[in-house]
């Protein structure tokens, strides 16, 4: 995705006026709304997109108020992906200064797979290259009829480092994943569902609202839907056995806390339940 020779900006996380400006955040009935705030340019992506991003996930974790988060990009367009300028922020000669530099990017995506609150990402338009694997760090993709998305990199003669070739096989399998890296073609909306690439349909009138409305149930879900993304990516990984294991200390947390003596005692009481998140 990036030159070998880069020149590294100051690593700092904190919302700058830039960053703050390129990437808002809004709570509302327990959903972190997080949204790309450039939609002259089609949301495409430069340093600042990159510190807000990531600057919002540590918000958003750290806001009690929030039990999930929302990620969209303004003016019916999630995101076309890296704008061009931020490979002109220096030439420099050093190739680790290079790899700082992308770890620094890859690190605003994973935020978003790391956080143990539910994200689900909102796509409209197009989603292209980086945002493609933004939509992919998140634990949901809920995609609009307008949506288009795209592994774009191929055209500039590049390959997805921001953690998209480790997340697109694990979501529509290893053969998929090369055929859409190595054409670069538009998936709509449609396809995107049927291969996994995205999990939930959105309408046509308010996807947005659609969306939100998607992230509000699962904010005011139990404590295992936050515990549920993480068990289930790790698992992955694990041997069949340390995956069993995984689930009992996971269960273990989900039968000793408030939620589950909460569903118990409202189905006795023949009631909706009212979970606190833990």
């Amino acid at each position: 995705m990036s030159p070998p020779t880069l020149a590294v900006p100051d690593t700092g996380h904190d919302v700058n006026d830039e960053a703050d400006a390129a990437v808002s955040y809004e709570q509302r009935d327990g959903v972190a709304v997080i949204t790309i705030e450039r939609p002259d340019v089609r949301n495409a992506m430069n340093q600042a997109v990159f510190d807000g991003l990531r600057a919002r996930a540590e918000q958003a974790a750290a806001d009690d108020d929030v039990g999930a988060i929302l990620v969209t990009g303004r003016g019916g367009t999630f995101s076309s992906g890296l704008d061009v300028t931020i490979f002109a922020t220096g030439i420099g000669t050093d190739v680790e200064d290079g790899r700082s530099w992308i770890r620094r990017l890859q690190a605003s995506f994973t935020a978003y797979e790391d956080i143990e609150k539910p994200t689900v990402a909102a796509i409209e338009g197009h989603c292209y290259g980086g945002g493609i694997q933004l939509a992919a760090a998140c634990h949901v993709r809920a995609v609009a009829p307008s949506a288009r998305l795209s592994v774009l990199e191929r055209r500039w003669g590049l390959i997805p480092d921001l953690g998209g070739s480790y997340r697109l096989p694990r979501l529509v399998g290893l053969g998929r994943a090369t055929e859409l890296v190595l054409t670069a073609r538009v998936v709509e909306a449609e396809e995107a569902l049927a291969i996994g690439l995205a999990e939930v349909a959105l309408g046509g009138d308010d996807p947005q609202a659609d969306a939100f409305e998607h992230a509000r149930q699962l904010a005011h879900g139990p404590g295992s839907v936050r515990r549920a993304p993480r068990l289930l990516r790790d698992n992955l990984a694990r041997s069949r056995q340390d995956a069993l294991e995984a689930e009992i200390d996971v269960q273990l947390a989900n039968l000793g806390g408030p939620d589950f003596q909460e569903a118990v005692q409202a189905r006795m009481e023949g009631r909706e339940p009212t979970f606190v998140g833990r």
